[in-house]
């Protein structure tokens, strides 16, 4: 009951009481309200809209990554996707999947089964990128640290954006250890450095900051 004069926490006790979510919750959801979503553990997490220049600079990244596996597989005759905005599968009890900014992964196989047949699971997955912007601080440069080095994804990158809403201005390159942790490889600073990215390893991709 709302009481004249006094402020309606309606809302929150409603998202407070939210139904943990399954993977067979998760895959009868109309696409529209599917894909405004991740699930942590079972709860919904909501993805805000990106900005302009949030979606250029994942758009270059998932070009140059894309080529970039293109040369990789004409030379060792493997199979790579670069893709933004999938589905990443990262446990299936309690329910939890991510949505990276850009995600480098192994083609899946035509015969995989299962519900998560046509997405990536973490296995799959060489690289995920996150571009940091003002609602998604803490998210991709803390608690995504921890979850996709827990899941065994190799290499985690993460983009710095200008006042969170400008050019790239720095990338972190974070590498997988042994007991499952990050490690810092690389930061490149506009400014600083003459390139963005200039690697030979897991392929070899050079990007300026234009």
């Amino acid at each position: 009951m709302v009481v004249p004069g006094k402020p309606d926490w309606s809302w929150l006790r409603e998202a407070m009481t939210a139904p943990i979510v399954s993977m067979d919750t998760y895959l009868e959801m109309p696409e529209e309200l599917s894909r405004t979503i991740e699930v942590v553990d079972g709860m919904i997490v909501h993805c805000e809209s990106p900005s302009q220049n949030h979606q250029g600079i994942q758009q270059a990244l998932v070009n140059a990554l894309g080529e970039a596996a293109r040369k990789l597989d004409r030379r060792s005759g493997t199979c790579h996707r670069a893709r933004g905005d999938l589905d990443v599968l990262l446990a299936e009890v309690p329910f939890h999947f991510k949505r990276p900014d850009v995600v480098l992964y192994r083609c899946l196989p035509d015969d995989r089964s299962g519900r998560w047949s046509g997405k990536p699971m973490a296995g799959d997955v060489l690289i995920v990128v996150e571009i940091v912007s003002q609602h998604s601080i803490s998210a991709d440069t803390a608690e995504k640290r921890i979850e996709y080095a827990a899941a065994g994804i190799p290499h985690y990158w993460i983009v710095r954006m200008a006042q969170e809403d400008g050019p790239a201005v720095s990338v972190e390159r974070l590498r997988l250890t042994s007991d499952r942790q990050y490690a810092l490889e690389q930061v490149t600073f506009r400014g600083r450095d003459h390139l963005a990215i200039d690697i030979i390893d897991p392929l070899e991709l050079t990007l300026s900051w234009e």
